[in-house]
């Protein structure tokens, strides 16, 4: 999808047994956790370890950048120090891309609240976006002597966790997220840590995004994806239920369940797009599923098939779709674009979309000039650098021809559960395709095709990605491209975009930002 659109965040947890050499584990597992997360996320890291032996016995590191660079590895003495004051037998950590806040230290998570009952001093981290920001913040608001820093939900979050612990009496963590999820609606995997040694990880209800985690020998290690297990050494683990959380206390590891999990809504884009392609969710693999969504394209194709032919994926996510989009139809597979990787972060991105392609991508002439190109993506959200490839690979590679082939359906809906993509306005697909459909029209497909350069375009079709992944449709969020969300504000929200789309009122801001101007 060429960077149109990005994650929500990823978390990690751990704990050691105290028994020696394994007691200051902690912090070198959760960055190796974090750095195979850190495709989930690249504006900060951080995570908070808990040690008996400090004073500060929770203590929280933060700070913007990407894992390696926050955690100083080009520096081999800064990133020594940062290992040997941060170490511990427990903790927790975060990526974060920002569908909500600014990119800012104050912002980069986990987020800590010290007291001095130990019970009430705890870090706390989460992935995911509360569709119900703006009614959960106005509620503490009526509250006297209620204030906010931050605009995020992370903040307001942690208040919600801080009014579940008051009081004389320690509650259960269970009791705590079963109160937090009767008043939360959308998507929220939770890491939660306490300066009593507690630990809590929680997937929400509904099982937006994915979570798994190991327990060995005493040990507990979860992620959001399971390549970071995999990598850390881990390779037995299991999904974490929908509405279960996994607890650790004094010395014990539980998994239990704290809410009712009546239906499922995983993420289809998790298996379109986000996920690492070798992660594994929902018993089902992320590469498998890309394979599979090459295959089904390729029945779809209409073209004919000569010797001009070539297949060139958008690297990096498409590449498993587009290598089996290429074998279904005997056709070769080249890379005619090639990432550039280490290019990095920069503030000097161009002005121009034609700058921002040639900071991603190298046109590799010598591939395309004279070819018949089947440009395999995975998807097309905005479509803001779709058509500025199509047109590099014909003026600039020399292409024949160029037909785009999508492996996901179009983008029909806003997503109100953590991808950053809120309004109907900044999508493409609504402004050529009249209705969410199986399949697209021909004549729609055709005015898109034009208006983004292309010879032709074909989309996945919904029965096709519901095949590849293999989960029931019943179980699957596919509310962005057929427009049935999966929780009531969500729909409420969608209704009163769709309005809005329609009568051609523009509109500013992110959705759930709005939701109490629209009376949601």
């Amino acid at each position: 999808m060429s960077g149109e659109v990005h994650d929500e965040c990823g978390v990690a947890a751990v704990y050691f047994k105290q028994n020696g050499s394994s007691e200051n584990k902690a912090l070198f597992y959760l960055y190796k956790l974090l750095l195979n997360l850190q495709n989930r996320g690249q504006l900060s890291a951080g995570v908070s370890t808990f040690n008996r032996q400090r004073r500060q016995i929770l203590q929280t590191y933060r700070d913007i950048g990407t894992v390696n660079e926050v955690f100083k590895t080009s520096k081999k003495e800064k990133s020594m120090a940062i290992f040997n004051k941060y170490s511990g037998n427990k903790g927790i950590g975060h990526v974060r891309y920002a569908t909500f806040g600014k990119n800012e230290r104050s912002y980069a998570q986990p987020f800590e609240r010290h007291h001095g009952r130990l019970w009430k001093w705890f870090s706390y981290c989460f992935n995911g976006n509360l569709v119900n920001y703006v009614s959960l913040r106005e509620e503490l608001e009526k509250k006297k002597e209620y204030h906010f820093i931050l605009e995020n939900d992370t903040e307001m979050i942690m208040h919600y966790i801080s009014r579940e612990l008051a009081g004389n009496k320690k509650p259960s963590l269970r009791t705590v997220f079963s109160n937090l999820a009767k008043k939360f609606e959308g998507s929220y995997n939770m890491a939660f840590a306490n300066a009593m040694g507690e630990i809590a990880v929680t997937r929400d209800p509904l099982g937006f995004r994915p979570l798994c985690y190991v327990i060995e020998d005493g040990n507990m290690l979860a992620a959001s994806e399971s390549n970071a297990l995999v990598n850390a050494g881990f390779e037995n683990f299991k999904d974490l239920e929908p509405g279960k959380m996994i607890h650790v206390e004094d010395g014990e590891v539980s998994v239990k369940r704290y809410a009712k999990s009546e239906k499922k809504a995983f993420c289809m884009f998790e298996y379109v797009y986000f996920s690492n392609v070798s992660s594994i969710m929902n018993g089902k693999s992320v590469y498998i599923t890309r394979t599979n969504l090459g295959k089904e394209l390729a029945k779809l194709e209409t073209q004919k098939i000569d010797d001009d032919c070539i297949v060139v994926p958008v690297p990096d996510s498409a590449k498993a779709a587009g290598d089996s989009f290429a074998y279904e139809l005997g056709i070769p597979s080249r890379e005619g674009l090639i990432r550039n990787r280490y290019v990095g972060r920069t503030f000097i991105e161009g002005t121009s979309r034609k700058d921002k392609i040639q900071n991603k991508f190298t046109i590799v002439k010598e591939v395309l000039k004279g070819k018949r190109v089947f440009l395999v993506d995975d998807s097309i959200v905005r479509g803001t650098t779709t058509d500025q490839l199509v047109r590099s690979l014909k003026e600039e590679g020399g292409a024949k021809e160029v037909h785009v082939r999508v492996s996901c359906p179009p983008i029909m809906g806003p997503c109100f559960y953590g991808i950053d993509m809120s309004t109907l306005h900044e999508l493409l697909a609504p402004r050529f395709i009249k209705e969410p459909q199986d399949a697209v029209p021909e004549n729609e497909a055709d005015n898109l095709a034009k208006h983004i350069g292309a010879d032709t375009i074909i989309y996945q079709t919904i029965s096709g990605l519901v095949r590849s992944i293999g989960i029931p449709r019943k179980d699957l969020c596919m509310a962005c491209l057929d427009r049935k969300y999966p929780t009531p504000l969500g729909k409420s929200l969608f209704k009163i975009g769709l309005e809005n789309y329609q009568s051609g009122k523009h509109e500013e801001g992110r959705a759930y930002e709005r939701a109490v101007q629209c009376g949601c």
